[in-house]
């Protein structure tokens, strides 16, 4: 007998084990693969995330019209974001408040939308004004500058 005719035939468990690792390890690397092929602009009609709009004419305002609508929007706080956690904490006090009562937590949901429905409105007002300014040749480059950064996406560079 040679010592080849002693070992013994794998054991069919670690077979299906080994296909099992394979099969998945080609599905995280398709997976990986897809993404990056979506992502990258190949994939035909993938998905891109298309820039806001308020955020693009927002952008295109000049510095001193964003500080005083800034300010604006800050309403009587330190800032913005000191507003925003303000309301966040009125929002958690009333729904930790016994017994509950929805109709406060309606009232600062309201009062939310409108504040943001209004500065939304002042940026377009302002916004607005400087297109009407703008000869029709100002304009027009304008918008090809305007499309080209929507087209580019929010994460390739729609920023001016």
């Amino acid at each position: 007998m040679t010592p080849s005719d002693h070992t013994k035939p794998p054991k069919r468990w670690l077979r299906w084990v080994l296909i099992g690792s394979l099969a998945f390890n080609l599905i995280v690397v398709g997976v990986v693969v897809g993404a990056l092929w979506r992502f990258s602009g190949h994939g035909g009609s993938g998905f891109r995330a298309q820039a806001p709009l308020g955020a693009l004419i927002f952008r295109d305002l000049d510095r001193e019209t964003r500080k005083a609508l800034r300010q604006q929007a800050e309403a009587g706080h330190d800032s913005y974001h000191a507003r925003r956690a303000a309301e966040g904490m009125r929002v958690l006090q009333l729904l930790r408040q016994e017994p509950f009562d929805s109709a406060p937590l309606v009232q600062v949901l309201a009062e939310h939308s409108e504040q943001r429905h209004g500065f939304h409105r002042s940026v377009q007002v302002a916004w607005l004004q400087q297109i009407e300014a703008m000869s029709p040749q100002e304009r027009a480059a304008y918008a090809d500058d305007l499309e080209a950064r929507m087209a580019r996406g929010r994460n390739k560079g729609w920023r001016p």
